[in-house]
Formats: C-alpha cells, sequence, structure tokens
C-alpha cells in the first residue's frame, strides 16, 4: 500500500504547479497557432480546399499533446517503490 503515499505525494505537487504547467502547455501553442497560423497563414493559399491555420491547428494540438508528459521524476518514484526487494518472491513469476 505504500503506492497511496507515493500517489498522495504527486498529487500534492501537481496541485502546486498545475497553474503554472497549465499556462505554459497553453501558451505555446497559443503563441505559435498565432504567429504561425495567422501571421504566415495570411500569406499562404488554401491548398484542396484546406485552410493552413486549420492544417496548422491540427499539428500544434498533435505537439503539444506529444510533448506534454508526466515527469519523469514521478515515473522513477513509482518504480521505485513498486519494485521487488531483495529476497521477496514475485507473484507474476513462476518459480
Amino acid at each position: 500500500m505504500r503506492w497511496i503515499a507515493v500517489w498522495r505525494r504527486n498529487f500534492l505537487v501537481w496541485r502546486k504547479l498545475f497553474a503554472a504547467a497549465v499556462l505554459t502547455n497553453l501558451a505555446d501553442p497559443l503563441i505559435m497557432l498565432f504567429g504561425l497560423g495567422y501571421g504566415l497563414g495570411a500569406l499562404m493559399p488554401a491548398v484542396e480546399g484546406m485552410s493552413y491555420i486549420s492544417f496548422f491547428a491540427a499539428g500544434q494540438l498533435c505537439t503539444a499533446t506529444m510533448y506534454t508528459r508526466p515527469s519523469s521524476r514521478c515515473s522513477r518514484a513509482f518504480r521505485a517503490c513498486t519494485a521487488r526487494r531483495p529476497g521477496m518472491r514475485s507473484s507474476t513469476h513462476r518459480w
């Protein structure tokens, strides 16, 4: 049941850093969208009926999703707490 303590700690850290994480994860794609999407999009013609801004917005959504991930520190801490201790038998292996 040590995972509850790890989960609670990660939740408290996440709650503390929530505002900064949301602002940076929203600000970067929005700056790119307005700068390159509307700025450069005004110079680009529509290709096969699709505007440049539609194409760029979909790409920005995918990029922001790929680069938004949990902190690697949290996953390392979870792995350390759930690791098998020396001398303990694993429940997933049949010896």
